[in-house]
Formats: structure tokens, C-alpha cells, sequence
């Protein structure tokens, strides 16, 4: 092989590596940001809320995440709850995971399965919704 050729290919060879090495450290980075964003979702308030306890009105929270701020309006009526209104929605999973919303309306509980492949947003929607309605057994005491 020629001198040129031999360039050329090592040239090729360290463009490849350097290209791998890249996607490697891209790869671990969204990796970390995955495990940071789900301890900290795990880490949320999540409230066991018996609605046979839960008297009629309108409950509101807040939940602030590094990845996710949501705002939620929880209507109770005869111990049921009858709608929960998004006030504030931003940032990833949030459209993703709104479903789940329906899914507490229809059981009556905040305790529901995560939707799937947005199941960070699900947990910021679950303790929001969970923090709100506390409240209720919070002016009971």
C-alpha cells in the first residue's frame, strides 16, 4: 500500500472512533439524566387518600420537577371525584401522561397504573393529584 492509502485509512479509523466514542459518552449521559429524573419522581409525595373521607370541593397542587411543572384542579362531589382540571402543564410527559387522569377519575383513587412510556410524567400526575386532595383530611384536623 501506498503512503496516501495508508493515511487515509487511519484517517477513516480515528473519524470512526472518535464518532463511537461520542455516541458512547451521549449514550451515558442520557442514561444518568434518566436515573436523576426517575429518583426523583420516586422521591415525590405520593398520599394514600380514602374519598370516603374526602369532602366536596375543589383541591389544588402544585408539583415542580426538574422535568415536569404541573398544576392541578381536583372537583370532588359525594365523596367521587368528578374532574381534574390541568392548570399548568410543562415540560416532558406531560401531554403523554394526561390520560392517567381519566383513568383516576373513572376508579375514583389517585392510586393508578403509570401509562405507558411516560411513566415519569404518570408519577408527577399521580402525586399532584395525591397532594391535592390531602388536603381535604388536612382541614379536617
Amino acid at each position: 500500500m501506498t503512503n496516501v492509502k495508508r493515511r487515509r485509512k487511519n484517517d477513516i479509523s480515528t473519524v470512526l472512533m472518535v464518532l463511537a466514542l461520542i455516541c458512547l459518552m451521549a449514550g451515558g449521559y442520557v442514561i444518568s439524566r434518566k436515573k436523576l429524573r426517575m429518583k426523583e419522581a420516586v422521591a415525590l409525595p405520593f398520599y394514600r387518600i380514602e374519598m370516603s373521607e374526602v369532602a366536596d370541593g375543589e383541591y389544588s397542587a402544585k408539583t415542580y420537577t426538574s422535568f415536569l411543572h404541573l398544576q392541578l384542579k381536583v372537583i370532588v362531589e359525594n365523596h367521587k371525584i368528578k374532574d381534574i382540571l390541568v392548570l399548568e402543564n410543562e415540560g416532558l410527559d406531560g401531554e403523554t401522561a394526561k390520560p392517567i387522569l381519566q383513568e383516576m377519575i373513572a376508579k375514583n383513587s389517585t392510586i393508578v397504573p403509570a401509562i405507558k412510556k411516560a411513566e415519569l410524567g404518570s408519577l408527577v400526575y399521580i402525586s399532584c393529584a395525591s397532594s391535592a386532595l390531602s388536603q381535604s383530611q388536612n382541614q379536617e384536623n
